[in-house]
């Protein structure tokens, strides 16, 4: 797979119907310059270094995915495969006591305990008592075909010994599993789950399967965790599925609303373990912690997932999408949130999908409403395809500490604190779109100061689509921004102390397209070290949102954009900006009424008008 496979990126006339809000009558002529003015001294040196030696630095800090398990290794034949042709022993409940008809099961009261491998099916209601399995090193299947089990005083199914455990929902069926106990269990190895096992589990069939757990968590494993199919319905105040090495899904439809995480992987000891894995399912997540947590490796290949943790971001308390029309935003309004209360402990930890090294997004289709990060790693994000992936967050909606890469798919961050953050920022694909209270795209790693360039620290574009709505700095890099190629769009904030695009380190254009509006005093724009023609226009006037910008060649095409906010500085990179050519740039609908220059492009980096207010220091 190419993961920077370059898309073509050019900057495409839109003849936009629009209301005219505010306007200028200045005309002016000009010429570019040699040099494009930078923000600080150190800047100025970093400026100066030649363009290939920037992108030799970005590309030594860009990631590859690690390679990931395949379902082939994952997924068995039999976890795949839930039929069966004969059956070890019939379990019936009734009331307070079962009984077993056939061999390699026994019943005394209330618990039913498995001690040979084999197919057991279980049906009928058991008020207060359990299943066990203690079947050394044995394949166990446990057919439940209108089950419906309450345990006081432990877990319903207790799964102490076994090689693993299926549990099949037969088809049509509805089972319960209800956990009663009225305080959480005590001690690290006393069952804590409706559904507990020391060994490996796997949940398939077709049939309905719900599970309560007041103070415990749904399904637990201190192995594995695999789902290919049925229906899963989980209250639980603990986690809804806990799993130690894996949790892994093929199938089936899960619904957890949980005063925990809902699905976590834990294993930190062995790297190789520790990760949740999707090839395919629905999840419908309501948790007040991290909606889905891997201690390593977060991969989906497939799924929908719509998770909303700790309530969600609320829209109405200053995280919105600046755009009111925008459905997507309108839709997590809508959306209904559990008002199932907890007597447990709620975690600190509140994001949609976290992962401890790596997250990989091959796929699927994601619904994320966050209190905190939508997306986070501690390590790496990939994205490379996704058929629809929406984040509303309250902090930032894609987090990575060292590295986000964003090639395929479609991305719309629909309100959050900051859009994505991460020290790399590699965009080669996909299409993206965010709103953002804070900056839209902010690379760092906290080390430099407000001017100071941090090494190893980089936005680069090359291919896909870009749009930034934000109120803070657009584009903000505390190292190095690279743009070979992709389309660019920048609605930047409204405000003197932020810019569009913010760059301390080297700034350095060879492809693509990219406008950016917003003011001019914190204006930035390429070196005159980039290979491609960089305009920057200042006007004297503030535009308001809505007033159009053109850039018209002498007998040639026009080019519009529609700020959506007010705008008094616009930077522009296209290849249709060609050396030796005229131009006009002009606010409004024509050329007379609005602000105007007319220039002809001589040199890398063309300025005319108001530039960065730090210009008079030079």
């Amino acid at each position: 797979m190419d993961y920077y496979k370059k898309l073509p990126g050019l900057l495409t006339a839109a003849a936009i119907a629009v209301t005219l809000a505010a306007g200028c009558s200045s005309s002016k002529n000009g010429s570019s310059t040699d040099e494009p003015p930078v923000v600080s001294e150190a800047v100025s040196t970093v400026a100066a270094t030649a363009a290939e030696e920037i992108v030799n630095v970005t590309a030594a800090a860009k990631r590859e995915p690690v390679e990931k398990p395949s379902p082939e290794e994952i997924f068995s034949d039999r976890d795949l495969d839930p039929s069966y042709e004969s059956l070890s022993a019939e379990i019936t409940l009734s009331g307070s006591s079962a009984s077993v008809e056939g061999t390699g099961a026994d019943a005394k009261g209330g618990t039913v305990t498995v001690t040979a491998g084999g197919i057991y099916r279980v049906s009928g209601k058991l008020d207060n008592g359990q299943i066990v399995v203690d079947a050394q090193k044995e394949k166990v299947q446990l057919v439940l075909d209108n089950a419906d089990i309450t345990c006081k005083t432990s877990s319903p199914i207790l799964v102490n010994d076994s090689d693993k455990v299926f549990i099949t929902l037969a088809e049509g069926s509805t089972n319960t599993l209800t956990d009663g106990r009225k305080a959480p269990a005590m001690g690290e190895d006393e069952p804590d789950a409706a559904v507990f096992s020391r060994d490996s589990l796997t949940i398939n069939g077709k049939g309905s399967l719900k599970v309560k757990s007041d103070f415990g968590c749904g399904l637990r494993s201190k192995d594995d965790i695999v789902l290919t199919g049925g229906t899963l319905d989980i209250t639980s105040g603990d986690d809804g599925i806990k799993a130690k090495d894996y949790f892994a899904a093929a199938g089936g439809t899960v619904n957890i609303i949980t005063g925990g995480d809902g699905i976590k992987a834990t294993n930190a000891e062995e790297t190789a373990l520790g990760f949740v894995y999707v090839k395919d399912g629905a999840f419908t997540i309501d948790s007040r912690g991290d909606g889905i947590q891997a201690e390593s490796v977060f991969t989906a290949e497939g799924g929908d997932f719509d998770i909303t943790t700790a309530g969600g971001n609320d829209l109405s308390d200053g995280h919105r999408n600046i755009d009111g029309d925008d459905d997507a935003a309108k839709s997590f309004l809508k959306k209904k949130r559990s008002q199932v209360s907890f007597d447990t402990e709620a975690p600190k930890s509140r994001k949609g999908i976290k992962a401890g090294a790596e997250l990989y997004i091959g796929g699927g289709s994601f619904t994320v409403d966050s209190a905190d990060d939508g997306l986070h790693s501690n390590d790496s994000l990939f994205i490379t395809g996704a058929e629809d992936l929406a984040i509303s967050a309250a902090d930032d909606g894609i987090h990575a500490d060292n590295n986000i890469t964003v090639s395929g798919g479609s991305v719309n961050i629909v309100n959050a604190f900051e859009g994505m953050e991460s020290a790399v920022i590699d965009i080669c694909g996909g299409d993206i779109k965010m709103y953002t209270n804070d900056d839209g795209l902010n690379a760092g790693k906290g080390t430099g100061g407000r001017e100071n360039r941090e090494e190893g620290v980089c936005i680069a574009i090359s291919g896909g689509s870009l749009y930034v709505d934000s109120w803070c700095d657009g584009i903000d890099s505390n190292g190095d921004i690279i743009i070979s190629g992709g389309d660019t769009t920048v609605d930047g904030p409204e405000n003197g102390m932020n810019g569009a695009v913010d760059c301390n380190g080297g700034f350095v254009v060879s492809g693509g397209s990219l406008i950016a509006a917003g003011y001019h005093d914190m204006a930035d724009y390429p070196s005159g070290s980039s290979t491609q023609y960089v305009l920057s226009i200042g006007f004297d006037n503030i535009l308001g949102a809505g007033v159009p910008f053109n850039l018209k060649e002498d007998g040639g095409d026009e080019f519009r954009y529609v700020p959506k906010k007010s705008y008094d500085h616009i930077l522009m990179t296209s290849p249709i900006i060609e050396k030796g050519r005229t131009y006009t740039a002009y606010t409004g609908d024509n050329e007379t009424e609005g602000c105007s220059f007319t220039f002809t492009v001589s040199d890398m980096v063309t300025k005319q008008g108001q530039q960065t207010y730090m210009d008079q220091f030079r």
